[in-house]
């Protein structure tokens, strides 16, 4: 099979999607997968690439796609009429399966994305089969769901009332009060004509009791996936690919195609797009890089008479995902960075690394390490590849992602990271295995009131405190606990301009692990990082305020780098 990264849809709304083609160039009917939205978006991302696979391995040809204002589709996620963008996005994704030669079209919606692919049906045209997977039943509660998601994992919102017409935020997403109202009065109908066959792919402790009036009066078929729990709402960043709920899915959409003849297909990916954002323009390249082809978008200004900026560019900042996230980073947040650098006349980098979003196969029980040797090569050659003169790049990430930025600064010789949320400052990481992944282990912040009881909790509170600071700084230096100064010392060492942006949670653990006292020793050589404590935020990078600083830190960080750049043209 073929896998072809492309961006797709009118050139001034250009989407991101993904086309997989049957080997052979013939395929029995083309399949759109519409995804869902917000962190469900990003955690089901390999899952349903795995799920391409394994139609297109079965004869089909299939089209994943980000709608308008999501993941790397051109849009403000925010926009008023995201709505209407999103089931434009479904028609365009249509529109594309049968440009490719696919007489015969049929959809699966994942959780959100079944609500909008129901909504937007009629006006599809005939769609042969359209399975809705543990489909979102009503809007209202879908909304209301992410917004107690996002304050009781992100923290309490300051914004105005609904009345005066503010943003609503959702765990991984940003809504116009327009775009929630709407989405908000969707309910699931199973009601277009010119579906043939109606599929509800319901997961153990799902909606099934809500929608069996439903279901029954549209004649649905209803198949069992199974227990999927941990797919859709994980309880860590581990999140395992549902084979089984897969490969029902498919057999279901087999069976339903049956006797259907091949057709000829061809596909011609679209490499660039011209992005509208921020009241101006950016171009977007589609990369590969390194000898694994890493996936990779490039972000640059937009110059009419000179084409892209490129590899040849003012500053370029490379983005590190966190843990086993995508390059859009939490809530959009590595996109919008990108395209306000390359307003800002810079250009930007954001890849997976192996074993993340776009970049490898996907294997049923895949498990990517978060610090892993073949991580750490991947952020070097993102890093080499971003551009031609390695002190013109900066590197940033949130978590595991800052850990990885600062590697590859302190090989490269970039000329500075922006670490956001760092809690990984020794040199020597831990490997996890498959479900014994411990959060006290992997240095991320505890601040649970049991865990704090716990003995080893006590022992290191009591070596933090009294323990003489040179030894605790040997401890860091052999992985055994995290000290700030170990990492960041190796980076003013190397030249490596540091910013460190703290969530108050992570500010805390930070102050704990007597990171103070490492920065005045640094500072005693004239190269001492900064600190930016954020008021307000959470670990992961979710909240609206903390998103917007690590962007101002960012674009700050690529400023001074290309005034020192110059400064030494000058000289």
């Amino acid at each position: 099979m073929t896998t072809s990264p492309t961006w797709f849809g009118s050139t001034d709304r250009p989407l991101f999607g993904v086309v997989h083609l049957p080997d052979g160039g013939r395929a029995r009917a083309g399949v759109l997968l519409c995804p869902p939205m917000g962190k469900e978006h990003v955690d089901t991302y390999r899952g349903m690439k795995f799920l391409a696979q394994e139609l297109t391995a079965a004869g089909f040809a299939v089209l994943r796609f980000d709608y308008a204002g999501v993941g790397d589709s051109s849009g403000e996620q925010d926009a008023s009429d995201a709505l209407a963008g999103w089931t434009a996005s479904i028609a365009e994704g249509v529109a594309a399966l049968r440009e490719m030669g696919c007489r015969t079209v049929s959809a699966i919606g994942l959780r959100v994305g079944a609500l909008l692919l129901d909504h937007a049906a009629a006006d599809l045209g005939p769609l042969h089969t359209v399975v809705l997977w543990d489909p979102t039943p009503r809007g209202r509660g879908y909304v209301r769901e992410q917004q107690a998601l996002y304050r009781l994992g992100v923290g309490s919102d300051t914004d105005p009332a609904p009345s005066d017409g503010a943003e609503l935020h959702t765990l991984g997403q940003t809504l116009s009060r327009e775009a929630a109202a709407e989405l908000s009065a969707l309910n699931l109908t199973l009601s277009a004509p010119t579906v043939g066959t109606w599929i509800a792919a319901l997961r153990e402790g799902g909606a099934a009791a809500r929608l069996s009036a439903t279901l029954e009066a549209a004649d649905a078929r209803t198949i069992d996936v199974g227990p999927m729990a941990d797919f859709v709402s994980p309880a860590s960043f581990l999140v395992p690919v549902p084979a089984d709920a897969v490969r029902t899915i498919v057999g279901a959409v087999d069976d339903a195609h049956d006797g259907l003849a091949a057709d000829p297909v061809s596909f011609t990916p679209r490499r660039s797009a011209t992005i509208r954002t921020g009241g101006g323009h950016v171009t977007e390249t589609i990369d590969a890089l390194g000898e694994y082809g890493l996936f990779a978008i490039r972000t640059t200004p937009t110059t009419p008479e000179d084409g892209p900026a490129g590899r040849d560019a003012d500053a370029t900042v490379v983005f590190c995902a966190t843990a086993n996230d995508t390059r859009i980073g939490p809530a959009r947040l590595w996109v919008e960075s990108a395209r306000r650098a390359a307003l800002s006349g810079r250009s930007a980098l954001r890849y997976d690394r192996r074993g993340a979003g776009e970049t490898g196969p996907v294997t049923a029980r895949e498990h990517t390490p978060i610090y892993s040797p073949e991580g750490a090569d991947d952020v070097v050659t993102a890093a080499r590849e971003a551009h031609a003169d390695s002190r013109r790049v900066v590197l940033s990430g949130i978590c595991s992602g800052s850990w990885n930025a600062a590697y590859a600064a302190s090989r490269t010789g970039a000329a500075s990271v922006v670490l956001v949320n760092a809690i990984g400052y020794s040199w020597r990481q831990k490997k996890s295995a498959v479900g014994a992944v411990d959060p006290a282990t992997m240095g991320v912040p505890r601040t649970d009131p049991e865990w704090q009881k716990t003995p080893r909790a006590r022992i290191k509170a009591a070596l933090q405190k009294h323990l003489p600071y040179r030894a605790w700084l040997l401890l860091g230096r052999r992985g055994i606990t995290q000290v700030p100064e170990v990492l960041l010392r190796t980076l003013a060492e190397r030249g490596v301009q540091t910013t460190v942006v703290l969530a108050p949670a992570d500010h805390r653990w930070f102050v704990d692990q007597r990171g103070t006292e490492g920065l005045r020793r640094i500072a005693r050589t004239g190269r001492a990082p900064s600190v930016v404590e954020v008021g307000v935020g959470d670990h992961s990078g979710f909240h609206h305020t903390f998103r917007a600083a690590v962007t101002d830190a960012v674009l700050g960080a690529l400023s001074v780098t290309e005034d020192h750049r110059d400064g030494a043209l000058s000289a």
